[in-house]
Order: structure tokens, then sequence, then C-alpha cells
């Protein structure tokens, strides 16, 4: 069950950073509309409330909560991971720190 909730807050997460316009961009290579921007966002919420739901349901609730921290820290890195070090189709030009 713990497995389970790792997977959904990974989804989770990976449904926000696509509602993002920057990591759609780099992924897609387009800004994502905006009904799929929302339903996106939606899914994403929906992921992490269920991710919350399957930790309860294996740890209990007192323990639940604290295990679901560390899932959500697990997910939110693997989602780092993944935007950062992926190949992306053409790099996307970046602002520079110099004025």
């Amino acid at each position: 069950m713990s497995m389970l909730a790792l997977l959904l807050a990974a989804a989770g997460f990976a449904c926000l950073a696509m509602a993002m316009e920057r990591h759609h961009r780099d992924v897609a290579g387009h800004a994502p509309p905006t009904p799929r921007r929302r339903l996106l966002q939606v899914l994403g919420v929906l992921g992490l409330l269920a991710s919350l739901l399957a930790s309860i349901a294996a740890w209990g609730v007192a323990q639940g909560f604290v295990g679901w921290c560390g899932v959500l820290a697990a997910g939110a890195g693997a989602m780092v991971l993944w935007l950062s070090f992926r190949s992306p189709t053409k790099p996307a030009p970046r602002p520079s720190s110099r004025s």
C-alpha cells in the first residue's frame, strides 16, 4: 500500500508540473491550453489526496500523515529529477542572470 501512495504522489506531482506552462513547454514543446491546464491541476490534487488516503490505509491515521510527508518528499524529488535530467527535444532558452 505504501508503494501505491508513492506512485499516486508521483503521478499527482507530474500532473501539477505539466499544468505549469514552463514545464509543459519543456516536455511537449507548447504551452497547455487553459482547459487542459485546469484538468491537470485537478488531477494533480486528486492524486495527492488519493496518496494521503493510501498512506492512512497502510499506516493508520497518526503514522499515515507522517508517512505521507515522506511519500510527498520522495514523489516531489522524483519529479525534480525527471524534469532536471531528461533530454528535451530542443533546449528552451533560459533567461540570463546578467543584466
